[in-house]
């Protein structure tokens, strides 16, 4: 009884701090709540200030200036002076009011211009500064066509970031030139958005419609778009608050915004809330985002301060009264406590002494675990062959592997980790469901079996094996071993001694018809002496007759093998004469396309020289201009012979030489052919490497196959033509792949069309060499690989190739 009493007083007690201090943190928390929305309203409100203002000041700086274009461009003065240039057409003539402008307004301007409709520059300040805008000719034309002021977009240019305002200038209702001012941002920059300053962090910052930062205290970013800056520095924050915020402001909106970020200027660089305040500033059809910041916890600081001090203050009295209240408790419920803890000690002493027994045991198990693993993986990775360990659903097919080797990592050129996230139908070129399900049953009958079939490496590489399986429970779940071991050289060999054997057979039988003929010829069988009875040879001279004939059949054998091999080379040898004959062709046709041009442009030339000679005008300047722009057309042409004579040098030396630059050398020759058939070609250089070899012969490859996916593109698209060149390595090869969006090719022949006169053009538009002499080259005279997959709605070309100076034991 005295011992429930006393816990009932206890639980009193306990409940009543309880609640006292529950009010005490319910009414400090609402206080603090209540000030700190009102704080922060006001500073919202006062940060969506500052953000207008800057705004307002921003249209109020380009209405300014485009009101005085509109200003000069009436003036009365250059009226006069731009009438006297109208009838004298006189280039020298200067533009006072142009020149005033600028020296006055030099702070806020970068360039003042007078530019005539064809780009031609009338006046311009400063004058060393003459250099065009790569846009200026669509901005001419967009103001031609509004016949207003126009601005222009956002450039970079000399590492900064500029933009145009322009004024149409009429003559007699019709515009014959345009005033033009260029702004550099980084002043815009300085003299309204810089001074801006909100606490010790904030600021404020500029940016286009599109999310385009334009100005900004951080230069590395300016022209990047915020949301992909921010996710390139940091990428592993959530910034989708941000992406909602930077969504509002490309609407045109204008508002106050919550998210986290990063300020850039602390040494320290962490994630923090942020206020962000953003209106629009409308700068003639488009409209900047005038955003700024300022540090959460820096604006709630003060509120935060007081309430901290108010509920220290707070607990501090109520610690001193439960302190107070505890301590004469404590006294009364040590004695208590004492005997209860003496008795607890010698049941705690007991429980440690056999934990400690079961310590001991578990590291001697644990040692001996450890030992088991060691041992495991060793015989497990040792082996020369390569082992798989499968998972089998509930359909007899196989999930993700559980485990695999390090041979089968190395011969599938895989690393472990993405081995185990396939199948083994993923790796096998066959992938037939239906012939594993049959495999398992006969597992299941028999529990092991051989088979052979074809494995597919990470780099398309086929590679035949053969493959023991085993089928085996654990934790009643079937799971099978499957033990690969490459058969390819095995293969290889039993087709190559097939076809020896053939063939041997074939010239026996031959070279017997023959020898027997001769035997015939003579009336004399040297094998049978009994035709002759009165003829004796002795056992030895047998001998001797026989060694003969058989030498005299060896001798046959390797002048009809010599033969056989001379014809095979000189059929070769033809085959490619032909190949490089059509591809003579093709070439001939390209240079054809690119002498076009250049011969349009020198008839052009005699006509203006036969033009300014019945006129008159034929000055001795003008005939040297006219005579220079030949030399160079002739020059170009020049060249296009030279490297037409280069492409089929049959005496090009090996050397080393960049991928890279033979493809584009290569492609140069397609130009004309691309554009005319509208057919878009990127090359993606993701990293170029040194290849050994004929570089003539690499750049014959990559012709035929660029010609090829061409003719395809031409047959079978009508539009968005398409053929993108990827060049990258791969360990120790560099690799180009080919794709184009021609369709592909049929499955059903996809296998046939590296064999010699095999094609699928139509008649007369093909040889069938191109791809056949293609693989010859690059396997044969480069040791590479050359491999065709239908993806991505067309045709697939990979050719891998060893790099120069790079060995075979590298990547």
């Amino acid at each position: 009884m005295p011992e429930k009493k006393e816990i009932q007083k206890t639980f009193i007690l306990l409940l009543a701090i309880f609640i006292g201090i529950t009010l005490i943190i319910s009414a400090s928390y609402i206080n603090y709540k209540s000030v700190q929305n009102h704080v922060i309203a006001k500073e919202q409100q006062q940060l969506l200030t500052i953000s207008k203002s800057v705004s307002r000041s921003l249209e109020r700086f380009f209405d300014y200036h485009s009101e005085n274009l509109k200003i000069i461009s009436k003036n009365r003065l250059f009226r006069e002076q731009f009438q006297k240039f109208m009838e004298s057409n006189n280039n020298d003539t200067k533009f006072y009011s142009l020149e005033d402008y600028y020296i006055i307004q030099a702070e806020s301007i970068a360039r003042i211009q007078l530019i005539r409709p064809d780009l031609q520059i009338i006046d311009n300040y400063p004058k060393e500064d003459l250099s065009l805008y790569s846009y200026l000719y669509q901005d001419i034309q967009k103001v031609v066509k509004s016949k207003s002021s126009v601005f222009s977009r956002v450039y970079p240019y000399n590492e900064g970031f500029y933009i145009r305002l322009y004024e149409p200038v009429f003559h007699n209702s019709k515009i014959e030139a345009i005033m033009c001012i260029e702004f550099d941002l980084q002043k815009i920059y300085d003299k309204f958005v810089k001074p801006i300053r909100v606490g010790e962090k904030g600021y404020a910052s500029v940016k286009d419609q599109y999310g385009i930062l334009l100005m900004h205290p951080k230069k590395n970013d300016l022209g990047e778009h915020v949301i992909k800056a921010r996710k390139e520095e940091f990428p592993y924050y959530d910034w989708s608050e941000l992406e909602e915020l930077v969504e509002k402001q490309m609407k045109g909106e204008s508002g106050v915004g919550i998210y986290h970020s990063i300020w850039y200027n602390d040494k320290v660089q962490k994630r923090v809330k942020k206020f962000s305040a953003y209106s629009p500033a409308r700068i003639g059809d488009q409209f900047w985002i005038v955003t700024v910041s300022m540090d959460y916890l820096e604006m709630t600081e003060f509120i935060r301060n007081r309430t901290y001090y108010t509920i220290a203050l707070n607990f501090i009295i109520v610690l001193i009264f439960i302190a107070g209240m505890f301590y004469i408790y404590k006294i009364k419920k040590d004695k208590r406590q004492l005997e209860k803890e003496a008795s607890l000690l010698r049941q705690v002493n007991e429980l440690n002494k056999e934990l400690e027994k079961d310590i001991e045991k578990r590291k001697v198990l644990e040692k001996e675990m450890i030992k088991n693993k060691e041992k495991y993986e060793r015989l497990f990775n040792s082996g020369s062959d390569c082992v798989f360990v499968l998972n089998l659903d509930d359909n007899n097919l196989p999930t993700e592997f559980l485990e695999v080797n390090k041979k089968a990592c190395k011969s599938l050129d895989y690393d472990k980790s993405t081995l185990l996230k396939m199948s083994y139908l993923d790796i096998s070129k066959d992938g037939n469901k239906e012939k594993f399900k049959n495999i398992v049953e006969t597992l299941k009958q028999n529990r092991t079996m051989i088979f052979e079939d074809s494995l597919i490496s990470s780099i398309g590489r086929t590679i035949l094996v053969e493959i023991s399986a085993h089928l085996f429970k654990l934790e009643d779940q079937l799971k099978m071993i499957l033990i690969s071991r490459d058969i390819t050289s095995r293969k290889i060999q039993e087709e190559a001694l097939n076809r020896s054997e053939e063939r041997f057979r074939k010239i026996i039988n031959k070279v017997a018809t023959e020898i027997s003929y001769d035997a015939n010829q003579k009336d004399i069988d040297i094998y049978d002496v009994e035709k002759k009875p009165d003829t004796y040879y002795s056992e030895i001279e047998n001998k001797n007759r026989i060694a003969l004939e058989l030498e005299t059949i060896n001798i046959k054998l390797e002048k009809m093998f010599q033969k056989e091999v001379d014809e095979n080379s000189k059929k070769e040898a033809l085959m490619i004469y032909q190949s490089r004959l059509a591809a003579m062709g093709e070439m001939i046709g390209n240079i054809a396309h690119q002498w076009r041009q250049p011969l349009s442009g020198l008839g052009l030339i005699f006509s203006n020289i036969e033009d300014a000679h019945n006129y008159g005008e034929l000055t001795q300047e003008y005939l040297s201009g006219l005579i220079q722009k030949s030399k160079k057309l002739i020059i170009r042409m020049s060249q296009t012979i030279d490297d037409f004579r280069y492409f089929f040098n049959p005496k090009s030396e090996e050397k080393a030489f960049s991928v890279q630059e033979n493809i584009k050398q290569t492609i140069d020759f397609l130009d004309e052919h691309l554009r005319l058939n509208e057919i878009g070609l990127s090359i993606d250089v993701e990293e170029d490497g040194m290849i050994y070899g004929h570089s003539n012969q690499y750049s014959q490859v990559i012709f035929n196959i660029v010609q090829n996916a061409v003719d395809a593109l031409i047959e079978n698209r009508l539009n968005r033509r398409r053929i993108d060149i990827r060049i990258f390595s791969q360990g120790c090869h560099q690799v180009v792949e080919i794709q184009d969006n021609a369709r592909g090719i049929d499955e059903n022949i996809i296998g046939d069309v590296f064999e010699p006169y095999f094609t699928t053009k139509s008649k007369g538009k093909g040889t069938g060499l191109g791809l056949y002499m293609s693989k010859v080259i690059i396997e044969k005279n480069f040791q590479g690989y050359i491999n065709i997959t239908n993806q991505n709605d067309g045709l697939n070309v990979s050719i891998m190739v060893p790099r120069s100076g790079v060995g075979s034991n590298e990547g």
